[in-house]
Parts: structure tokens; C-alpha cells; sequence
């Protein structure tokens, strides 16, 4: 029978932002079964090949293995596709077995749907909540990366003396996270946080941000590795809520603007 341990230990270490690599580490998935569960879930842009998706199963499965959110039979294991539910609202799952053609990965997908056959089915796994955020914490960036290699990313201020800029995206984080508008983020194997920048204009927070921010808590400060653009950490974000429409309408709505062009997602998974 399998276990939970065998399955962690093929599935390898969990910090590292290659997610999908990992999760290929232990699952095959045949062409046509992200298309098919795509299909069958509630309406969502999942991006160009799915790209979304196979984040979301990359963040999501690992979840149900950790969480013991898994359940047996003979020579397969069932797992949910994490949150996933039909339009009528049944969850999806997915049926795992050996993988008779090679040794690796060990397993591979049999089936996909919200009709299985399993003596027990498996639970979602639960979403972990992020560390709490140190109020007055000290603000830490790496400038070099964030505007000195991504200065496309931010031309109104390509002419700003590099204190300036740093003094900017502080204040723009801080502002933020007084308005509690930093949304739950997937990053390196744990939960952080993504802050949208308004830099420009805060007449209206409900539009889109100028920039992101994603922030690593440490003890005493907050770590900013890098700044994207609004659409960049859609994937990473959206692992964290149970359906896409609990993400802020400006984040869907760039989503669906550049989900379609794949230098934009491969971009986004360098960065992140």
C-alpha cells in the first residue's frame, strides 16, 4: 500500500519555486487530462497550455500528500484536484497508479473527473495560512534586481535617483499594508504575500496597481527579492484560494489581458 512517506520522499524537497518540475518528479500526466479538467471544473482562464493549472496541481497535490489528504487501494492512490468542483459544485479528483512504462516518474494519472471509483474518496487539502505580517517591521529591498534589472517594468521613475525609487516602493508597501490589501501568495514552499504598488494614483485601489511586490517575513523586516507586473503572480496567487473570483478583480481582469502570451508567463516564472 502506498504512504504518505514514500510518496514525500519521491516527491523531493518542497523548497523550490520549480514547482511544476517537481510535481513531474513523481506524477506523469498524459496529454489531455489538464484540457479535460479544465473543462470539467468551473469556468476559469487558465492561461496558455494550462499553464495556471499545472501550477495549481504543482502546489496543490504536494498539499494533499503533506496533509494526508490522500486516500488507497491496491496498486492506486486518489487525490483531489485540490479545490476544484464541477459547475453543480462536486469535487474533482484524480486516480493515480504505477507507471508501467518507466520508472520515472513513478506514478502517472489514470483518470480524471467527478465520478470515480474508489473504496474512499479523498478530502481537499486545506489551504496554510501566511505568517503574520510584523507591523512597523523595516522594509528590505534588493535594489539592484528590482530596478536596476526591471527598470522596463517602472519608466516613471527610470529617471528617479536610486534612493528615491527605494523610498517610493517602500512607502507604496507600507501604504498598502495599512489598508490590508496584500493578498496570499505561494512562494519557495511556503505562504507569503504579494502588495500591490499604487505609485501613481490611489484615487481608486480597486483598479489595477502600477506594481507588485512580493514580500518574504522575516523575524524582524519584510524582504522584497523583486517587483512584477500586475499580471505576473496570478499563478503563484491563485493556489491560494478555493475559486478564482475570491482574487481582487483587477488581478483576473490583467490575468485574462496577457494569460494568452507565453514570453509573459515565462517571464513571470523566472521572476517568482
Amino acid at each position: 500500500m502506498t504512504t504518505k512517506e514514500e510518496l514525500l520522499e519521491q516527491l523531493g524537497n518542497g523548497y523550490t519555486n520549480k514547482v511544476v518540475d517537481r510535481l513531474h518528479q513523481l506524477i506523469y500526466i498524459r496529454d489531455g487530462f489538464l484540457q479535460k479538467l479544465a473543462k470539467d471544473a468551473l469556468t476559469e482562464d487558465w492561461g496558455a497550455d494550462n499553464f495556471a493549472l499545472e501550477k495549481y496541481l504543482s502546489v496543490q497535490i504536494p498539499w494533499s500528500i503533506e496533509q494526508g489528504h490522500f486516500t488507497t487501494s491496491g496498486n492506486q492512490w486518489y487525490v483531489s484536484a485540490g479545490n476544484l468542483q464541477t459547475r453543480y459544485g462536486t469535487p474533482l479528483y484524480i486516480v493515480l497508479e504505477k507507471n508501467t512504462y518507466s520508472s520515472r516518474p513513478p506514478w502517472t494519472v489514470k483518470a480524471i473527473g467527478s465520478q470515480i471509483s474508489a473504496p474512499h474518496l479523498p478530502t481537499a487539502p486545506t489551504i496554510p495560512t501566511g505568517p503574520e505580517i510584523p507591523r512597523g517591521a523595516e522594509i528590505v529591498m534588493m535594489h539592484d534586481h528590482i530596478l536596476g534589472d526591471n527598470t522596463d517594468r517602472v519608466p516613471f521613475l527610470r529617471d528617479t535617483p536610486p534612493v528615491a525609487q527605494m523610498c517610493a516602493i517602500s512607502g507604496a508597501i507600507q501604504w498598502s499594508l495599512n489598508r490590508n490589501l496584500h493578498l496570499p501568495y505561494w512562494y519557495y514552499g511556503q505562504m507569503q504575500y504579494i502588495i500591490p504598488l499604487y505609485l501613481q494614483s490611489r484615487e481608486n485601489i480597486t483598479q489595477m496597481p502600477d506594481l507588485i511586490a512580493p514580500i518574504q517575513i522575516n523575524n524582524d523586516s519584510l524582504l522584497v527579492r523583486t517587483i512584477l507586473a500586475p499580471h505576473m503572480p496570478y499563478a503563484n496567487a491563485r493556489v491560494s484560494v478555493h475559486r478564482h473570483d475570491q482574487l481582487p478583480p483587477w488581478l483576473i481582469d490583467t490575468w485574462k489581458e496577457h494569460s494568452t502570451t507565453q514570453f509573459s508567463l515565462e517571464t513571470a516564472e523566472d521572476d517568482q
